[in-house]
């Protein structure tokens, strides 16, 4: 391991180490061991190699590249006197392994507040419930154990915090404890604990799916104008009430099998797509489908791939429901768990679906596929959450790299299993994931050529582990998924189950997709597509549970996940522009995005942002290393000149522009990211204006690259740009009307 300047290096490390024990003397909570915590960040070496200096303990590998470890006097005296001597210019034991030493930090009240009570807060009432993990110490040794719990039990007494329940394992030691603020805040800079979280609270009510026929109204069929969904999975439940009068056309194209459901799989994906969320059509008590329903089954009865090629049977599926019923979205809830996308070119299926894509122009949202596990683990689902899903072995599955799709991760729920919410006071049932994580199964990105994916998630179940019976192994999806229709109505098994998979969350996109040729008739899918993604956003909990890695957030969550209401209607607080147009090769468009007075109006400092989309399904071919037969670039620019913009990016060479003209700080995500893709999202969050905005204007530049193999292929390419104006304040703003009073010329400016 090698630093540029050593001295400089070791006098760094110093320091930390210092104001480290600075601030553990100031807090003086006291613990059962005192030895001190270090948070320590290493690189190019493994975390646990840090044991090596003797006199550091390590007690918790928090990832790949961060440790924490218990110090001794000892130990820290060793550690102090190694960095003083490569201070003087010697060399000291292990220089190599003090070079990998990237920080040395406390573990601090932030690293203990879980992700539920950083996005959530402290509850309002004068007492309530938390869970405090505790650092698995003493494994192997259960009287020493004992004596730490029992330590810590005494220290909740003092505090006036009563111990519900516990559990104490060679893995997690858990205590659930009744607590005031006093008592959070002391856990909170205890040496002793782990971290401080909000039980889980989130559940799918039992009584909704038990609920019989008789208490639902009669289901009306939709309008004959409906737009139409299609499904292609392993067939559907056709006479279940809740889809019988939505059905437009079912059919099987396999050869050997009628188009009925004989696995289950298809209906759920079928209610989900037809009603989006049934859960909450069921605690209202009523259907009301808005949508048609076509059913292609292309997978057997044991919800795996026919004799005949899979490919075929989709393209035959699509021609015939765009064909004969007009339909432009279609929903994809399998995949190959064979073949996890690994980098390089995209698999005949990938490319069949982008192929369909461009030549029916429809929309297909494509679940990202479930991950069960690999060779490198997890070996325990619930402490590797969520670093495990970074693994490559997670990767999406074939098709969902391909880029003309919506690709679809998955989201958590709820929280509280059955056994959790009769067993109220035990901390033993817990959930892998919190309301708003992504689902402990998903799987993530890049898709091809680097492409963000997925581009989306929706909400598509959680898992919970027992740590008393099972470890920290994932247990029955429990009622921790998502619920939909049931095949099995007819038999006596209700007319409602439940499952997990992202499956059950790329429907439930499509839902979104159909409902919006509602509204806008005559949308085309890049159209679509775009409205979508301008509308997504991360949840906060997602991006706290992955400790603000915009990278990681990206190759998990995508853009987020999208805000229905927001999508199909505008209002004086979020107005949606949208335009779209044809592109020629290696040319550039413009568009002013008008700015409403009342966004830059009183108060200055306030929450707002401009986001822009854009969407286009080039032309693929796996014969080239590109793949992709154009490439569009979107760029935000906050200018008072646009005649300097336009000749910049006529005059200047791609990889030059971001210097000439930069986007505006802050800006997300960042051009190298999203310009690997088909769509794509930037988002300027906006807190603070002044008088400079009188004087200049926001653009939107949409520049095509066409690379020399493809010169020809398609003169003209097909795009939608999405610009959308949001006011997140509490503030009085009129910006739908005041758009609309301007809105009265073309947008676009230039070429």
């Amino acid at each position: 391991m090698f630093v540029d300047d050593p001295v400089g290096h070791a006098r760094g490390l110093r320091r930390q180490l210092d104001q480290v024990e600075r601030l553990a003397a100031v807090a003086r909570e006291p613990g059962f061991d005192p030895r001190l915590v270090l948070k320590i960040r290493i690189e190019g070496k493994p975390p646990s190699d840090i044991e090596a200096i003797p006199g550091l303990t390590v007690i918790s590998e928090e990832n790949k590249t961060l440790v924490v470890a218990f110090a001794d006097q000892g130990g820290l005296r060793e550690f102090r006197d190694r960095l003083d001597l490569i201070q003087r210019g010697r060399t000291a034991t292990r220089k190599d392994l003090l070079f990998a030493v990237k920080g040395v930090e406390g573990w601090t009240p932030e690293d203990r507040t879980g992700a539920a009570l950083a996005v959530e807060g402290t509850p309002s009432a004068p007492r309530y419930r938390l869970d405090v993990e505790l650092w698995p110490l003493y494994e192997g040794r259960p009287e020493q154990r004992q004596r730490f719990v029992e330590s810590f039990s005494r220290r909740c007494r003092e505090l006036g915090a009563e111990v519900l329940d516990q559990v104490v394992q060679d893995e997690v030691i858990v205590l659930r404890v009744d607590v005031d603020d006093a008592g959070k805040d002391a856990f909170l800079r205890s040496k002793d604990v782990r971290t401080v979280d909000l039980p889980p609270r989130f559940q799918l009510g039992i009584d909704l799916l038990r609920q019989p026929l008789g208490s639902f109204p009669p289901v009306p069929a939709p309008s004959s104008t409906a737009p139409v969904v299609g499904v292609l999975d392993s067939g559907v439940a056709s006479n279940h009430p809740f889809l019988a009068n939505a059905m437009g056309h079912a059919e099987s194209f396999i050869a050997t099998d009628g188009p009925e459901d004989q696995h289950g799989h298809g209906t759920m994906v079928s209610g989900l797509a037809v009603y989006g969320d049934v859960e909450s059509a069921s605690r209202e008590g009523r259907f009301v489908p808005q949508l048609r329903l076509l059913s292609g089954k292309v997978l057997t009865g044991a919800n795996t791939y026919d004799r005949r090629l899979i490919e075929s049977q989709v393209s035959e599926a699509v021609e015939l429901f765009w064909r004969d019923y007009g339909c432009r979205v279609f929903n994809v809830s399998f995949g190959d768990v064979r073949h996890p996308y690994a980098g390089g070119r995209a698999r005949s299926l990938t490319a069949v679906f982008d192929g369909l894509a461009r030549r029916y122009g429809v929309l297909f949202t494509v679940a990202a596929g479930n991950f069960q596990g690999g060779t490198q683990g997890p070996s325990d689902w619930r402490s590797e959450y969520p670093a495990y899903l970074l693994s490559d072995e997670a990767r999406v599955l074939d098709p969902a790299p391909a880029l003309n799709v919506l690709t679809v991760g998955g989201l958590a729920e709820h929280d509280v299993s059955r056994m959790a919410r009769r067993f109220p006071r035990d901390p033993s049932f817990q959930p892998i994931a919190r309301r708003d994580q992504p689902s402990p199964f998903t799987r993530r990105g890049p898709g091809i050529g680097g492409a963000i994916k997925p581009e989306v998630v929706e909400y598509g179940g959680n898992w919970e582990v027992d740590l008393r019976t099972s470890g920290a192994r994932p247990g029955g999806n429990s009622v921790l998924g998502v619920m939909s229709l049931s095949r099995d109505f007819a038999a006596g098994g209700g007319l409602f189950s439940v499952d997990c998979g992202t499956s059950y969350a790329a429907p439930r996109v499509a839902h979104l997709a159909a409902r919006l040729l509602s509204e806008y008739p005559t949308a085309t899918a890049n159209l679509l597509r775009a409205l979508i993604v301008a509308h997504a956003r991360v949840p906060p909990s997602t991006a706290t549970v992955m400790n603000g890695d915009d990278k990681a957030v990206l190759m998990i969550a995508g853009y987020g996940r999208p805000n229905a209401e927001r999508t199909l209607l505008s209002d004086e607080r979020c107005v949606t522009l949208m335009a779209e147009d044809q592109i020629g090769e290696e040319e550039t468009h413009f568009f002013e995005i008008p700015i409403p007075d009342d966004f830059v109006g009183v108060p200055n400092r306030r929450p707002r942002r401009i986001t822009l989309a854009v969407s286009h399904m080039p032309t693929v071919r796996t014969t080239r290393a590109d793949y992709r037969a154009s490439k569009l670039l979107l760029k935000l620019v906050y200018s008072a000149d646009f005649e300097s913009v336009k000749a910049v990016f006529r005059k200047t060479a791609p990889e030059d522009r971001e210097q000439l003209i930069p986007e505006p700080t802050k800006v997300e995500p960042g051009s190298s990211s999203r310009h690997r893709g088909t769509v794509q999202v930037v988002t300027w969050p906006i807190v603070q204006t002044d008088r400079r905005w009188s004087g200049r204007k926001v653009f939107a530049v949409v520049a095509r690259q066409v690379p020399g193999w493809a010169r020809g292929l398609a003169e003209r390419e097909p795009y939608a740009l999405v610009a959308v104006v949001q006011d997140e304040s509490e503030s009085e703003v009129r910006l739908l009307t005041q758009l609309r009073q301007r809105l009265r010329e073309r947008v676009r400016i230039g070429a």
